[in-house]
């Protein structure tokens, strides 16, 4: 668990090299989430790999729009995404419902 995950940044390239079951990060809505250990409670099994390593706010959106995400994996964030020009390009994270 990460005290301040909300001072701690990561680049796309960073979160990038997590996207294995034994070691998967996930972003969703600019936040960085170690998912490794929900990866076996989620209710869609495997297809949470989807978002594997990469941002998956617009994925979440589609199937869980009326789920509380940070009730779910809040515990879990290990770290904001470093916004850069790269970054911002994906945009995803930047959408706020």
């Amino acid at each position: 668990m990460v005290e301040n995950p909300d001072e701690v940044f990561y680049t796309l390239e960073e979160v990038a090299k997590h996207n294995k079951k034994d070691d998967c990060w996930t972003i969703w809505k600019g936040k960085v989430f170690d998912i490794t250990s929900y990866i076996i409670k989620h209710p869609g099994g495997n297809k949470i790999m989807a978002g594997a390593g990469k941002d998956c706010t617009k994925l979440y959106n589609k199937f869980h729009a009326y789920v509380n995400a940070m009730y779910m994996i809040g515990n879990l964030q290990v770290g904001v995404l470093k916004v850069d020009e790269k970054a911002a390009k994906f945009g995803d994270f930047l959408t706020v419902d």
